[in-house]
């Protein structure tokens, strides 16, 4: 039957021909109804005039009398050409629980009624009539029928159009009465198409949705827009499952998951809001909490069968409308035109949806007619409003990616005026043999270098890192180097209290840490430092006196330290040092003294392998007659 159902169109035809091909099917209309159970009121010669006329009942939960037991009863006009053939009985969807008797003979049940009255949606059924039962000029029909107080269920999932094409039952022969209710499952089902084709555009929103925050992780409204789209559109198409399965129980937990992941739109919609315009979070964030409290009390009272439900529904069509309106409010404020139509158009989605919401209390009707499809209010106001929240935000994710690439390309530009003023790879200076590695951890770096050679013919080696990361940290190290132009003639304790005259109150309330060497033919070696790592010979740490870092106090003073060496002195960064595994380890000090005795290169590609986090540089300085 779901097949053919799936199959609605195809259906619809074959079955309308067959069905008017068959013999005359009688319509039981005219009904009578009385609250109660008694199984005396099977007897088709019960005096049921004192009962209240009443159309057949219908699988809604605009008629809360229908609460609890109840029974209906009809007589109708056999024809002739139907007495004594094997004729049977088709049901539209009615629920929860019900049995027929013709002639007060049980014909059939749907659901069960021990131990206590439970069983599957509502649909259309066919119930065969024992041979020879009717064969008067009149018949008798009743329903027993239990409803429970928790009517609001999965109606709106039912794409085989139980909930959407009624009917008063049918008596006929088999074969007309059974192609009969398959034309009204497949005309239910094409009637409802519109509403398929709505959960199918929102599952498609929520795809572009993911596509849109894949590329731009920062932006959680893509995130809470997908998570929206989702319970917009996968509960439909779980409820087309459960709602047509012959074994699912309608107060299972399988619906009643679905019916609380339904329910939780309004969380979704909020946080999106919340996303757009932290204007007004905290009442977004409150309208998340109170939507979720009523979607996890509409889901225990689908469970437990309880009659809360009109009082929820009604928190549930009201509350969303107070924080949209704050949102709207907000974004207003803000003046950001994008954000202040999709928080406009949401209110107006919601709000029509809320309004037909609240009217379903009275009245069922929540379509309008458009050929053979019913298109539902609220799927008309979810198609616009996916639609202008696409537009916009493609348009903004478009003018994102063009400020991305505009940023990108300043970068690079950067990166190479960075690479320009630093010098990369080995130089040659005459006397001494240098190589120096530069690896940032981003576009630009903080960490800075610059080797001089002097008139004297000493080498000046200075080596620093700017507090912070990126283009403002990059600016810095610009700003250092440009100091260094025409100063370099000095000793390193008067360089670096130059250097820490020009960058205070440059930093922005950062530093600049430094380490400045003077390195003499005759192997001597003056140092100076303003709070950087100390520099290594032969594996071990050079002990300097350390002065504040450059930009802290415009009254720093730094003392010199003078060696003697022989061998490879090996600067550092602290990227090094800070260079941290997946285990959270770091590198730490005594790893990176058993490697300074290695080339720059191959300390840095140390470092890069356990796990860069920062900028990395490693210079060294050797003697060229300690190398030779």
């Amino acid at each position: 039957m779901r097949l053919r159902t799936m199959m609605a169109v195809a259906v619809l035809m074959g079955c309308a021909m067959a069905a008017g091909a068959q013999s005359e099917v009688v319509s039981v209309t005219d009904w009578r109804v009385h609250a109660g159970d008694d199984p005396s009121w099977a007897r088709p010669d019960l005096d049921d005039s004192a009962w209240a006329g009443t159309s057949f009942p219908r699988a809604a939960f605009t008629d809360p009398s229908a609460i609890g037991w109840h029974w209906y009863r009809a007589g109708f006009s056999i024809p002739e050409d139907l007495r004594g053939q094997p004729l049977s009985l088709g049901m539209p969807g009615l629920d929860d629980v019900y049995e027929i008797y013709v002639e007060g003979v049980p014909v059939g049940r749907f659901g069960s009624f021990t131990p206590a009255p439970h069983g599957p949606y509502q649909r259309h059924m066919s119930f065969p009539i024992p041979t020879g039962l009717l064969h008067g000029t009149v018949g008798h029909v009743a329903i027993r029928r239990w409803r429970g107080p928790w009517s609001v269920r999965l109606l709106d999932f039912v794409t085989a159009g139980t909930a959407n094409f009624p009917h008063p039952p049918q008596i006929g022969p088999a074969d007309a009465i059974e192609a009969r209710e398959q034309r009204d499952l497949a005309w239910g089902a094409l009637q409802v198409l519109p509403t398929n084709l709505t959960c199918v555009l929102f599952l498609f929103a929520a795809a572009i949705s993911v596509v849109l925050f894949s590329a731009q992780v920062r932006r959680a409204e893509y995130f809470y827009l997908a998570l929206f789209c989702i319970v917009r559109g996968v509960p439909h198409f779980a409820g087309i499952f459960t709602s047509t399965s012959q074994g699912i129980d309608s107060r299972s937990w399988g619906p009643v998951l679905i019916f609380f992941v339904t329910s939780s739109a309004h969380v979704f919609s909020a946080l999106f809001l919340a996303a757009l315009c932290p204007r007004v979070r905290r009442i977004l964030l409150t309208g998340a909490v109170v939507s979720l409290v009523n979607a996890v009390l509409l889901a225990l009272g689908m469970a437990l069968d309880a009659g809360y439900e009109r009082p929820v529904l009604f928190v549930n069509s009201i509350w969303p409308l107070v924080f949209e309106t704050a949102a709207v409010w907000g974004l207003l404020k803000d003046r950001k035109k994008g954000s202040i139509t999709i928080g406009v158009s949401l209110f107006l989605s919601n709000g029509i949806i809320q309004w037909d919401d609240i009217r379903a209390f009275t009245a069922r009707t929540t379509y309008f007619p458009i050929g053979p499809f019913h298109v539902d209010y609220r799927d008309a106001a979810g198609v616009a409003f996916i639609f202008v929240v696409l537009v916009v935000l493609y348009l903004r994710y478009r003018g994102e990616q063009v400020r991305q690439a505009a940023t990108e390309q300043n970068l690079a530009a950067a990166r190479r005026m960075q690479q320009q003023l630093l010098g990369t790879g080995s130089s040659e200076t005459p006397g001494f043999s240098i190589e120096a590695v530069y690896r940032p951890a981003q576009e630009v770096g903080g960490d800075f270098y610059r080797t001089v050679s002097l008139r004297d013919g000493s080498l000046l080696v200075i080596i620093g890192d700017v507090s912070g990361k990126g283009l403002d940290a990059a600016m810095l190290v610009a700003a250092v180097l440009g100091g260094l132009a025409n100063e370099v003639e000095r000793n390193p304790a008067s360089l670096l209290e130059y250097l820490n005259h020009a960058v205070t109150g440059r930093t922005g309330g950062g530093f600049v840490t430094a380490c400045c060497a003077r390195f003499y033919p005759d192997g001597r070696v003056v140092i100076a430092n303003a709070g950087h790592i100390s520099p290594y010979l032969d594996g071990r740490e050079l002990q300097l006196e350390n002065g504040f870092p450059l930009g802290v106090t415009a009254q720093a003073a730094y003392s010199e330290t003078e060696i003697q060496v022989t061998r490879t002195v090996t600067f550092l960064s602290d990227g090094v040092v800070e260079a941290r595994n997946t285990k959270g380890e770091l590198l730490g000090f005594e790893r990176m003294a058993a490697l300074t005795a290695k080339p720059a290169a191959e300390i840095a590609d140390a470092a890069q392998r356990w796990g860069q986090e920062d900028d990395i540089t490693v210079l060294t300085v050797a003697r060229s007659a300690a190398v030779a």
